[in-house]
């Protein structure tokens, strides 16, 4: 029995490390994988930088603008961006190598044919037919002309997003702009490198009146409308017309499919360009990925700018500090006549200085007040001169609104700092009679300069 018992021990103690080796030998099982061990749908994006075939840029523009638009944007669009560059519009021609594709020609003969707000689209293909030249197509009343564009493009909208899928499926995102928009496309593929394309992302610039719009689709939403819903767009052709603009066509598309809103994306998105910034603390560090009406002139401009950047090693993604040391710093801002440094301008009331008033002297309320200078331009300057505050001043001929609790005003003073633009004498109603109205401007420079120098938003400034 003794010498069973001394076979059996080592026979057991052998099945026991056999065992015991095995277990750890599957435990050692790795429990994560490498991305290319794992299917396509399971795995994670990586944020970082995309590549330029990444995000496809489709450019809306209308026949009658087509010449003056488009040559200029695609000799400022860098030939690394050109095959994700697309160019829609309202007939299909060329512009040297680029086709602009007619993104209207899918509606129904009966829809253009009995919908009066297709006129144009219907003027716009006879003229084509006859040779006539797209320049007359154009009413001669400014207002008027951007009425029917505005008209037109409601119906524009959804087809343009169909056919931008249509010549470019599947990338991870699509960019909707216009041609006085201007990316800068170093830091539009570092942002959107932060988000998953799968997901539904609706990103956009603030709706203003007079500005382009910028908007941002992810593939997740593409394909949620284009390909799990084939009909979309088709059952909202005979629901556009009652629409205020083309933008809420879009909006109220993502949002009854959807759920979605638009993610507004300010100031990194935004209608301002380099003339127009409000420069100063609210915006300074913030990141510049897109801007609206953006003259010829000035798109060249940026265009040489972003080049001598990329001579720079280890350059820091462009902000709005970069724009003012690049394009303010340098001018000569003495005052200026028939000149508006928008102080009073339309959408800048958050930076606009009040006025002190008699009755709030000496009060808390009057903190930050400036004293009137509506005497001369001269009382106006020293106005600003003497607040702290006050960066900049505008004096008009005749009082205009400030779009805040100083009403109408000659003197118009701003905490931040904008170029503005050449303004040549007009006339004006006011009450009944005929004015001339003038703009003067100037700029503490000096002030906001040593302001400038102290901010640290990333290596130092020069």
């Amino acid at each position: 029995m003794l010498s069973n018992r001394r076979v059996i021990r080592p026979l057991r103690f052998l099945v026991l490390l056999v065992s015991l080796c095995f277990f750890y030998w599957v435990s050692g099982f790795p429990r994560t994988y490498d991305d290319d061990e794992l299917p396509t749908s399971l795995r994670i994006p990586t944020p970082g930088v995309l590549e330029p075939e990444q995000i496809i840029v489709s450019v809306k523009t209308t026949t009658s603008d087509s010449w003056s638009e488009l040559p200029p944007l695609v000799v400022l669009t860098d030939s690394a961006y050109h095959d994700s560059l697309l160019l829609m519009g309202d007939s299909r021609l060329t512009v040297g190598p680029f086709t602009v594709e007619d993104v209207l020609d899918r509606y129904t003969d009966s829809f253009v044919e009995d919908n009066p707000d297709m006129e144009r689209y219907r003027r716009t293909l006879e003229f084509a037919h006859s040779s006539v030249d797209f320049a007359e197509l154009k009413e001669k009343d400014r207002r008027k002309e951007k009425g029917v564009l505005a008209t037109l493009d409601k119906y524009k909208m959804l087809r343009w997003v169909e056919r931008t899928w249509l010549l470019r499926p599947e990338r991870p995102w699509y960019v909707l702009t216009e041609p006085n928009v201007h990316l800068v496309r170093p830091n539009l593929l570092s942002w959107l490198g932060t988000f998953d394309p799968d997901g539904y992302h609706f990103f956009a610039n603030p709706p203003a009146p007079d500005a382009a719009h910028t908007i941002v689709l992810s593939r997740g939403v593409m394909k949620a409308i284009m390909v799990d819903r084939p009909d979309l767009i088709p059952y909202y052709d005979n629901n556009i017309r009652g629409h205020k603009n083309a933008f809420e066509v879009l909006t109220t598309v993502l949002f009854s499919t959807l759920n979605i809103t638009a993610t507004m994306v300010w100031p990194e998105i935004s209608d301002y360009s380099p003339a127009t910034a409000p420069y100063g603390p609210g915006l300074w560090c913030d990141h510049v990925i897109a801007m609206s009406n953006m003259p010829t002139d000035l798109m060249n401009e940026m265009w040489h700018f972003e080049r001598e950047r990329w001579n720079r090693p280890n350059d820091d993604a462009l902000c709005f500090a970069d724009l003012w040391f690049r394009f303010m710093q340098p001018e000569n801002l003495d005052p200026r006549d028939n000149w508006d440094n928008l102080s009073s301008g339309t959408g800048y009331e958050q930076w606009n200085i009040l006025f002190d008033r008699k009755r709030q002297h000496h009060s808390d309320e009057s903190a930050g007040r400036a004293k009137p200078g509506e005497g001369s331009w001269e009382a106006c300057r020293d106005s600003c001169s003497e607040n702290e505050f006050c960066v900049q001043w505008s004096y008009s001929s005749v009082p205009m609104p400030n779009d805040n609790e100083n009403g109408e005003t000659r003197c118009h003073l701003s905490r931040s700092m904008k170029f503005g633009q050449h303004v040549a004498p007009q006339q004006v109603d006011r009450s009944g009679e005929k004015a001339t109205l003038t703009w003067k401007s100037g700029w503490e420079k000096e002030r906001f300069q040593s302001w400038a120098r102290q901010q640290r938003c990333k290596s130092p400034q020069n």
